[in-house]
């Protein structure tokens, strides 16, 4: 099955240039949260389609290309994931979810652990990025530098938790949302994790 990739543009702050220039590529389809499209709009990138509530955009101008989300108990980031799935796509990478009130950014992670999908889901921060990683997965593994730091947590409660290829590494142990995770470090080659639950890699 052909891996099928879309870029989904929050409504938070602009992404820099460089940002947008390092993950949008011709194969990524774009399309915005609410919002989020006009800010991907206003950055000269073409948006495929708007989706969500519709609640911070005027849906006059997008007509033909929008996708209402009603549901009320879930958030637009989360619908239009679940949207995105139904879709068909396989892999969905996160732009613009930066800025904003604490509980906004918080509603993020939280829908990083309550989408039951095993669809792959990255988010691109300035200097950062970080990688949803489901239990369904065989096993994830990542190249990071000798010394380069990544932290690992834990969204849903996990009782199988098994890291190789780093400085610190775990076998079968459990881990919760805890800051136990925090600051491990690269040994020059490919880690691998492995969980039973919802982990997210930050490198």
């Amino acid at each position: 099955m052909r891996n099928m990739i879309a870029i989904l543009w929050c409504n938070g702050k602009t992404p820099s240039n460089d940002l947008i220039k390092r993950v949008l590529t011709e194969d990524k389809e774009v399309f915005g949260v609410d919002g989020g499209a006009e800010i991907a709009l206003s950055s000269g990138i073409n948006v495929k389609k708007v989706l969500g509530d519709f609640d911070s955009i005027n849906i006059d101008e997008w007509k033909g290309e929008s996708e209402y989300l009603p549901d009320q108990d879930i958030s637009d980031f989360g619908k239009s994931i679940k949207y995105l799935v139904k879709e068909g796509y396989t892999e969905i990478e996160v732009l613009g979810m930066e800025g904003g009130s604490p509980e906004h950014f918080l509603g993020v992670w939280a829908v990083l652990a309550e989408i039951q999908d095993n669809v792959k889901i990255i988010l691109h921060h300035e200097e950062r990025i970080t990688y949803r990683i489901h239990p369904d997965y065989d096993g994830t593994q990542i190249f990071i530098e000798n010394g380069k730091e990544f932290s690992i947590f834990a969204l849903t409660h996990c009782k199988d938790v098994t890291l190789t290829g780093a400085k610190w590494n775990m076998k079968n142990e459990e881990l919760s949302l805890s800051s136990r995770g925090l600051h491990n470090q690269g040994t020059g080659k490919s880690i691998s994790i492995k969980a039973d639950g919802i982990v997210v890699l930050i490198i």
